[in-house]
């Protein structure tokens, strides 16, 4: 079977001329029915679902979640798919001629990169750069990859990895979209590329479909907390963070962890584990494993406080919906989510502040019911702010910004 033979038979190809509609191939790790890359899966998911009445949306990416060894149930791999408003190719294996196809047969008119490091970014820019695909306008989502605490993971490998490409041009020209000022700080800061267009760097916030439960919270008594923290148990997350803090909390706090132990986190998750024994008697951990989405509402209002540690979000999806759901947070300052107490939508710290960090969850154990029904009221207000219809309209923009864009201003690095 060759690809594009299946992409034939499946009607993609039109004749160019008298096409009205744009083609946006998007290239990700990670896409539906998946769920354990947690927030890009869902931003391009609610990208499609939002823009798909402007753009023709053809996806390329693994036919498994990530780690799995075994592809989706019910999908045919490397054979397209009509996923919702999409296509879908469910690659049984990645590689350069299997791109080269796609983008030959497709005929896109703008090709969407997601994560800086992935193995489909790194074929296409590579492909790209020996002009494989022509000036079709290339646009990068790094999802967060460029924050200082995101660079220290695997520090050296990335550093690596950043200054080859850089030498070897694979990321000159493109159109990069950030989701919040900081997130394009880091981008400079990182400097992936030797020349970048000061037009081409897209500030655009993510699409959120948060879906507010109706549901009462939970009473809240002095003394008693109960936590939720909805992630993928990863080093990313800093689990292991709030688990040191926690030791120095008085009180009776019940923590709920929800998300999927990946393979490449296994090592991690048993250092958490580890930790769990350290823990005085008065803090409980229950791990609950992954968590549906649509189940997500349910579980933050059965709980007091959202909890994130994380070494960097670009958006963080996880605490929009908390947001949303009127349940108020604890974050790291390395959302883009700030100033929250000003607001009584929670908290955001420092990770050098550990001693703040123990203040605000014991100012949450302690708090009583009339003082967290002002944060309920104030992050019921703070969550009206996401919406959605303006994301969908700044990710339009971009998108019609990087079919007009030239590429002749640029600023050296």
């Amino acid at each position: 079977m060759t690809v594009s033979a299946e992409i034939i038979q499946h009607g993609i190809v039109r004749a160019s001329s008298g096409r009205e509609r744009k083609r946006i191939l998007v290239c990700t790790g990670s896409y539906l029915p998946g769920y354990k890359s947690g927030g890009p899966i869902r931003s391009i998911a609610n990208l499609v679902v939002h823009l798909s009445p402007y753009f023709d949306f053809y996806v390329v990416t693994r036919d498994r979640d990530s780690t799995d060894t075994e592809h989706y149930p019910g999908v045919v791999p490397d054979k397209w798919d009509r996923v919702g408003s999409a296509r879908v190719l469910y690659c049984s294996s990645v590689g350069f001629a299997l791109l080269r196809r796609v983008v030959r047969v497709v005929q896109p008119d703008i090709i969407y990169l997601n994560s800086f490091q992935d193995v489909f970014t790194l074929i296409s820019v590579v492909l790209r750069r020996g002009g494989a695909f022509g000036k079709i306008p290339t646009l990068l989502a790094p999802r967060g990859e460029f924050s200082a605490g995101a660079l220290e993971i695997r520090g050296r490998k990335k550093a690596l990895y950043l200054r080859a490409a850089k030498l070897l041009g694979l990321h000159e020209d493109l159109h990069w979209q950030v989701t919040s000022l900081q997130e394009k700080r880091d981008l400079l800061q990182a400097a992936p590329a030797r020349l970048i267009d000061p037009d081409s760097i897209h500030l655009v916030g993510n699409i959120c479909n948060a879906v507010a439960s109706t549901a009462p919270h939970v009473a809240k008594i002095p003394g008693s907390l109960k936590l939720a923290f909805i992630s993928r148990m990863c080093e990313q997350k800093n689990l292991h963070f709030l688990l040191e803090v926690l030791r120095e909390v008085r009180g009776a706090v019940l923590l709920s962890l929800f998300g999927p132990v990946t393979g490449k986190d296994v090592a991690y998750w048993k250092r958490c584990n580890a930790m769990l024994v350290q823990l005085p008697d008065n803090i409980q951990v229950d791990y609950r494993g992954s968590l549906d989405h649509p189940a997500v509402p349910q579980a933050l209002h059965d709980h007091h406080f959202f909890v994130l540690p994380t070494k960097g979000e670009n958006f963080c999806h996880a605490a929009v919906e908390s947001f949303v759901n009127g349940t108020p947070v604890i974050l790291s300052d390395e959302t883009p989510w700030l100033r929250l107490a000003e607001a009584k939508a929670g908290f955001d710290i420092s990770l050098s502040d550990r001693a703040g960090w123990v203040e605000a969850l014991q100012r949450c154990v302690d708090m009583d019911p009339q003082t967290y029904a002002l944060y309920l009221e104030g992050t019921a207000q703070y969550g009206r702010r996401f919406s959605t219809e303006e994301a969908a309209l700044q990710h339009r923009s971009m998108f019609e910004a990087a079919l007009c864009s030239n590429t002749n201003h640029k600023v050296r690095y």
